[in-house]
């Protein structure tokens, strides 16, 4: 079976649409004249006009094509509106009720956030939420982006679960408001 023709030029090309639908639905939209609703959705026919404001070529089929491929389920289609699940710097609800964690989740992060982590626990810093991966692979993934080489804290999801903490999943990954050290295997 052949692999279906990518509608993009090239990787760089949908990479660079990719983050830019990130940016617009995560952190700034009014920048863009939109405006998101409480659970960050924005009408589909808005974003594609926007986006070509700066790429005059997008079409909807780029932006599902960009949806439908990712891996890491960064954005979700539903009917007519489209949004990012998580990532978000701007206040938006999750869909996701509460739920109960698997007993362990994992948090990539850098030797020089362990200290404060050490302290005052997994905080969501200029994000809504702190993100917990389901492996410790995917966490080493995220983890590479912020060092080299990353810190992988395990997390004692039940336990914190028990102890009142809410776990909301929103696609590949869990979202918490808050982590307290006393939860956090540092070993």
């Amino acid at each position: 079976m052949q692999e279906k023709k990518s509608l993009f030029t090239s990787r760089r090309q949908r990479m660079k649409l990719s983050k830019l639908m990130a940016y617009i639905l995560r952190h700034d939209p009014v920048k863009f004249g939109l405006e998101l609703d409480r659970y960050g959705f924005v009408k589909f026919s808005d974003l594609i006009a926007c986006l070509r404001l700066v790429h005059p070529w997008v079409e909807r089929a780029h932006i599902e094509d960009i949806v439908g491929r990712s891996e890491k389920r960064r954005f979700e289609i539903v009917e007519e509106k489209i949004r990012a699940i998580y990532g978000h710097s701007i206040a938006v609800e999750p869909l996701a009720e509460p739920i109960q964690p698997p007993q362990f989740l994992y948090h990539g992060t850098s030797l020089t956030a362990l200290v404060e982590i050490r302290k005052d626990g997994l905080k969501p810093m200029q994000r809504q939420w702190v993100y917990l991966s389901i492996s410790e692979e995917d966490a080493l993934e995220v983890g590479r982006r912020k060092a080299q080489p990353p810190i992988i804290l395990r997390i004692k999801a039940s336990l914190a679960y028990q102890n009142g903490i809410e776990f909301r999943r929103e696609g590949d990954i869990f979202l918490v408001k808050a982590v307290p050290p006393e939860f956090i295997d540092f070993s």
